[in-house]
């Protein structure tokens, strides 16, 4: 792990100077794009984390794209869109990228192919089109299910499994920093299941290698060209990695909730997104002898 190079008027507190020089070339000359993180990188309990909205505003000046690479499994990315908008981030319904727009891609693709939904109300409505209902189900799809009381929905679902319908996962999450404490993610629903049937799910979100690629193909970026910015080891820092691609870590979110094993990862690691215009303008770092 590598840390940023300190400023001499600190970190984490001085917002980007979007009037210290004119549009021009990207601080670093390949880079193209930056793919961001939501929760827990650029907002925290419904709040923009300070200096969230500067640095957004620094990129688009520098004419950096933005994609926010979010596993948000629980609302469309016309709601993320709006509670970003309303928290004060400018930001364009087509530069979210969920695991709702892969799964949606997936099926659309397989028109003819059904699924038992396994998803909160409002994807539930999103999914209709391709919802199974008492008819045969080809796969089985689970998003965040916090909304299904008890046993049963699960149980219907490994139903389902063991008469043949593949599993598909919007995320598999082990966790998530809700605003009372860690709370379980999809993931360990999915584990679930995957235990009892035997299968192993097919994973839109992070870290799926396919996520990161379909993003990069929407921006007509090789992974050199772009940074990721995260709060998640596991699902940002690794990620970046499997499809070769930089990391920054913000300590922010999960990242300042638990002890990371240096040697799981190989990443810059800056105190918040307030921190990011200040390292890309930072010189880069020769490389130590030997």
């Amino acid at each position: 792990m590598t840390r940023a190079p300190e400023s001499g008027a600190g970190t984490g507190s001085a917002e980007p100077d979007d009037h210290a020089r004119g549009p021009s070339e990207p601080p670093h000359a390949a880079l193209r794009a930056v793919l961001l993180d939501v929760d827990g990188t650029l907002v925290a309990r419904g709040r923009p984390i300070p200096g969230a909205v500067a640095t957004l505003r620094w990129l688009r000046h520098r004419g950096i794209r933005v994609r926010l690479l979010t596993n948000i499994d629980s609302r469309t990315p016309e709601t993320v869109c709006r509670e970003l908008s309303a928290a004060g981030l400018e930001v364009e319904v087509v530069e979210i990228f969920t695991p709702v727009v892969a799964a949606l891609r997936f099926l659309e693709r397989r028109p003819e192919e059904r699924c038992h939904l396994l998803l909160s109300a409002e994807l539930a409505g999103r999914f209709a089109a391709h919802d199974a209902r008492d008819g045969r189900a080809d796969h089985v799809l689970v998003g965040d299910c916090r909304e299904l009381a008890g046993f049963a929905p699960l149980d219907a679902a490994f139903r389902r499994l063991m008469d043949g319908a593949g599993l598909l996962a919007l995320q598999r999450g082990r966790w998530w920093q809700a605003e009372d404490g860690p709370s379980l993610d999809t993931g360990a629903f999915v584990a679930l299941l995957e235990y009892a049937s035997g299968q192993t799910a097919r994973t839109f979100g992070k870290p799926s290698v396919d996520f990161f690629e379909m993003a990069l193909a929407d921006l007509g970026c090789t992974p050199a060209e772009v940074l990721v910015v995260g709060d998640d080891p596991e699902n940002d820092a690794g990620g970046a990695r499997a499809v070769g691609a930089p990391c920054v870590l913000v300590r922010t979110g999960k990242f300042g909730a638990r002890a990371v094993v240096e040697d799981q990862m190989t990443a810059t690691v800056i105190d918040s997104i307030a921190d990011l215009p200040v390292l890309l303008e930072a010189p880069p770092q020769p490389a130590s002898a030997g």
